[in-house]
């Protein structure tokens, strides 16, 4: 009973556990607010359909590009006052969310959000990785993602709520969401800066570059985001709807149970895998995702509704499986790789991987559902089987001390 008690207990620092505090009023906030941003757009302020979910998407692009910007500012500024400058910007974004009437506008206004979100990835996990020992960041990293799932989870319970009420509720969701931002930057002021003095000659992103095992592992990562991650959360639902003919609310009940799957599972596959070879894990998670996918292939073959609603089920808890793996290995061997004053550029360009994946792979599985939704889990099997091959190429590459995930020191 102890060691199941000691399977989800982190044993964080406080300081850890005061910035795991304002994640959770940040998710809460995004939680409010994502599912119904698009819906406000258009029958709030009257804006068509395809630009509002265009001016939501749009994002994407400062993202990326913040993300790298921010990367390197976090080494030289120090990772919590890019957090927190971050989280003012997307204050200001989300108010003037509420001030939105015409297309344009909502267009600059995205474009505002994307900057706040690409600077959060790398500020926010080079401040965690700062606050804890090497063995200790991958417990870190995923209890930042259980604590990131709860608040998305509680947030859209109180956003639902609050958007029956039409016009007024979606301006209440976003000031609410303003406010949580503001209060996640209150509260990371009271952490440390995260700053490291740099060496005379810092190198900069032509250092990372240079480093061919941190390379080969974002490219492992784009394969995997894309293949993997990207169309399980935004493709899924209509190839469930469309190929395996399941209804709405069966899918809502298969993304809660992928997400239960997550929360509860994350901290203990991340002790579980201490010791382990790093690629090796990630490579069973590519894997289990192959699976996934090959599952959802299935279902959308069967010729029964609730045969192919019970095969989804099982592909998307599975696919929680392997993305509570990844979460365990791909950020914190980014951070390991890392030299104390280059780890914000590194975590900029995982950063920059994650947002690549999260553009390529809806862009191209969405042709692929278009043209002909059977595919769909046959070219996300395949990208994900493609990473796979990829881990063995990284752990080629990685120093013989980095293969493995460390244990604490006192194991």
């Amino acid at each position: 009973m102890r060691r199941l008690v000691a399977l989800f207990n982190p044993g964080l620092p406080p300081r850890v556990w005061l910035l795991q505090l304002g994640v959770l009023v940040n998710f809460l906030g995004n939680g409010m607010v994502a599912p119904f941003l698009v819906i406000y757009l258009h029958f709030g302020r009257g804006i068509p359909l395809g630009f509002a979910g265009a001016a939501v998407a749009l994002g994407g692009i400062t993202a990326v590009t913040s993300g790298l910007v921010a990367g390197s500012l976090t080494d030289r500024l120090g990772s919590r006052n890019i957090l927190v400058a971050a989280m003012v910007c997307n204050a200001a974004a989300y108010l003037l969310y509420t001030r939105v009437t015409v297309s344009w506008e909502a267009f600059a206004v995205g474009l505002l959000v994307g900057v706040g979100t690409g600077s959060y990835g790398p500020s926010s996990q080079n401040l965690t990785a700062s606050m804890v020992p090497i063995e200790s960041r991958a417990v870190a990293f995923a209890q930042n993602r259980v604590t990131a799932i709860i608040g998305l989870g509680a947030g859209a319970l109180i956003g639902g709520l609050l958007a029956r009420k039409g016009l007024d509720g979606y301006l209440q969701l976003l000031t609410l969401d303003a406010v949580t931002f503001l209060a996640f930057a209150v509260i990371a002021l009271l952490l440390p800066s995260g700053r490291v003095r740099a060496p005379a000659q810092a190198g900069g992103y032509a250092g990372v570059i240079r480093d061919r095992p941190f390379v080969r592992l974002v490219g492992v990562n784009i394969a995997l985001v894309a293949a993997g991650i990207a169309p399980m959360l935004v493709l899924l639902p209509a190839y469930a709807k469309v190929q395996a003919h399941v209804g709405e609310t069966t899918i809502g009940a298969i993304y809660a149970i992928n997400t239960l799957t997550i929360v509860v599972a994350q901290l203990p596959i991340s002790r579980l895998t201490r010791g382990r070879s790093r690629m090796r894990v990630l490579r069973l998670a590519a894997l289990i995702w192959v699976g996934s996918w090959l599952v959802c292939l299935g279902a959308g073959a069967s010729r029964s509704s609730t045969v192919a609603a019970a095969l989804i089920v099982v592909a998307a808890a599975t696919n929680a499986l392997g993305e509570c793996m990844y979460t365990a290995i791909m950020i914190p061997t980014a951070a390991a790789l890392a030299p104390d004053h280059l780890r914000g550029r590194y975590l900029g360009a995982m950063g920059l991987a994650w947002q690549g994946g999260f553009l390529i792979g809806p862009s191209i599985g969405g042709v692929v559902l278009g043209v002909f939704p059977p595919a769909l889990p046959l070219v996300c099997a395949a990208g994900c089987l493609v990473a796979a091959l990829g881990t063995a190429a990284v752990d080629r590459t990685l120093a013989e001390g980095l293969r493995r995930s460390p244990f604490p020191a006192a194991a």
